[in-house]
């Protein structure tokens, strides 16, 4: 099949950039887990460590051009992280969850325990009485505020009994498990359990665990708390509509966070100054809580990756492709390459044949290449067939040897078709600068049978 051909390249250097980008994207995922684990306290610094080797491992399989392999495990190593965000997130909302319910819990038992003291009539001092019947603070305060209340409530068994009556209570007792205060607080609480409080204190460990302050539902929560226990699945509907809400959009916030994240891993390796203007903006969209063009960021930081991906793959390919007809004895100049892109196509002589070179279309619209032997001089002339036959037959050959090149220096091959030698005539040019517009390549695609757009 010594024909006109069509085929694609991936070289070394594609590779590589797309190993880089992949690269690029897991620190990224590296840089959303631990900003997640970090503002929500589930994570240490041995857990960063060992991700932080793992991925050391990866660049290390780059170094040993093991790229099938790198960019498999890259992409296993980022959906673990992201499955394992979102586990050490849920873990997270359970911890604020349980801290809420906790926290209402020691509430009620300080108001059970401060109208049992006031229902005694017992003096309570200030400090007390304000930490028991204060509507804010936390567990850890009213704890401390509860174990010295219950020290005034009088125990008048207690004091009513002999020295022979405590001794023997001592010796029954011992070995016994001696309730805490917290499980004095817990078991006085069984009651105050409500399920519609449930879902909201499930929901608002959510939002924590998101990252989301979820002060601006205090009143809401706190109102809610206050209403009879039969009352409060009647009304708190509209409370737990709007924290769903502010969680889902939480949610996509910080999906967002993690795609603009991505942009910007994949564009700091670029040098142009689109990217680089594109970057300032990903990085002011990040520093600002809700960024309203954050989906745009996405799509032109898409779009420019992949178009400056593509020139340079485009590059690589024309310059692996001319490197090798060069070795193959083909001349090639300085320019040749910007003469490609511009006309679309280009001829090279062969220096052993002035009379015969090959034509190359394609390279810089469409990744798929083409070429072919064409013959130098002039149309109206006469020409050998079987001497044009033969020079495709040995183009053949030299095709095979290009492929070979190809390889060695560490690029991927794939031919599409090939036509056999003498189906169509050999194709005549005046001269190796012949120029035309890149509208020749589209039409030489047709010629052939293939759709350039493919």
């Amino acid at each position: 099949m010594s024909g006109p051909k069509a085929f694609r390249i991936v070289t070394r250097a594609e590779i590589i950039a797309i190993c880089h980008r992949n690269l690029a994207r897991l620190d990224a995922a590296i840089e959303s887990w631990t900003s997640a684990g970090k503002r929500n306290g589930t994570i240490e610094q041995k857990d960063i460590d060992k991700v932080i080797v793992r991925r050391d491992e990866l660049r290390r399989l780059l170094e040993a051009d093991r790229f099938i392999e790198l960019q498999k495990q890259v992409a296993a190593e980022i959906a673990f992280l992201q499955a394992d965000t979102e586990r050490r997130v849920e873990r997270a909302a359970e911890m604020a969850a349980r801290s809420n319910r906790e926290f209402r819990r020691s509430k009620a038992a300080a108001e059970a325990l401060l109208q049992r003291l006031q229902a005694l009539k017992v003096e309570i001092p200030a400090d007390i009485r304000s930490e028991l019947s204060g509507s804010t603070g936390s567990t850890e305060r009213l704890e401390p505020a509860m174990a010295k209340a219950l020290l005034l409530l009088p125990f008048r068994a207690q004091d009513s009994a002999t020295d022979r009556q405590r001794e023997l209570a001592t010796r029954l007792g011992a070995g016994e498990r001696r309730d805490t205060l917290r499980d004095w607080i817990a078991g006085q609480a069984q009651e105050m359990e409500d399920p519609a409080l449930g879902r909201v204190d499930a929901l608002l460990g959510e939002l924590r665990g998101l990252g989301i302050d979820p002060s601006t539902f205090s009143d809401r929560v706190a109102q809610l708390e206050a209403e009879p226990a039969a009352r409060r699945s009647l009304i708190a509907d509209s409370l737990l509509l709007d924290l769903a809400a502010a969680v889902k959009d939480g949610r996509a916030n910080g999906r967002l966070a993690d795609e603009l994240r991505a942009r910007r891993a994949e564009l700091s390796v670029m040098k142009s100054a689109e990217a680089t203007s594109l970057l300032t903006e990903i990085e002011e969209a990040l520093a600002s809580p809700l960024p309203s063009n954050g989906q745009d960021l996405v799509k032109r930081a898409d779009l420019l990756i992949e178009e400056e991906f593509k020139a340079m793959a485009a590059e690589e390919r024309r310059r692996a492709v001319l490197e090798g007809l060069a070795g193959l004895g083909y001349e090639v100049s300085e320019g040749m390459a910007t003469a490609w892109v511009q006309n679309g196509r280009i001829v090279l002589r062969k220096a052993a044949n002035p009379g015969y070179g090959v034509e190359l279309l394609g390279g810089s619209r469409f990744d798929l290449l083409q070429v072919r032997a064409v013959g130098i001089g002039s149309p109206a002339e006469a020409r050998d067939s079987n001497r044009d036959r033969d020079m495709e037959t040995i183009w053949c050959g030299e095709f095979d040897r290009l492929r070979a090149l190809v390889a060695k220096a560490g690029g991927h091959f794939a031919m599409e078709f090939a036509r056999p030698a003498g189906q169509f005539p050999l194709k005549i040019v005046s001269a190796p600068d012949v120029s035309h517009g890149a509208e020749v390549v589209e039409s030489s695609y047709r010629a052939l049978s293939i759709n350039p757009l493919n």
